[in-house]
């Protein structure tokens, strides 16, 4: 009856560690838990901030096109400019031939 009593205890024993480890492991897949909710946020929050920054990189790549079309513009109208001016001299000169 004797080693009924300790197998018993030693079980009792055993039954409080594993539910005092069940309860510990319990909160710990609480916060767990918590930290995958702020990784998903983040992750979100992450992805908005790259889209953001992807906007703004094609705002600056847009205003830093700006000036190179109107150099490419100033260019044009030169030549446009100079070969109306030399299509008038050859046919002025043809003309008055």
């Amino acid at each position: 009856m004797d080693d009924v009593k300790i197998v018993l205890e030693r079980h009792d024993h055993r039954l409080k560690t594993l539910e005092r480890d069940m309860s510990d492991m319990q909160a710990i897949q609480a916060e767990i838990r918590t930290m995958n909710e702020t990784l998903v946020t983040l992750a979100t929050e992450l992805k908005h901030t790259n889209e953001h920054l992807n906007r703004h990189e094609q705002k600056i790549d847009a205003m830093e096109s700006q000036p190179k079309q109107r150099l490419q513009q100033t260019v044009t109208a030169i030549i446009a400019a100079l070969a109306g001016a030399l299509v008038s001299t050859i046919f002025g000169v043809i003309v008055a031939v």
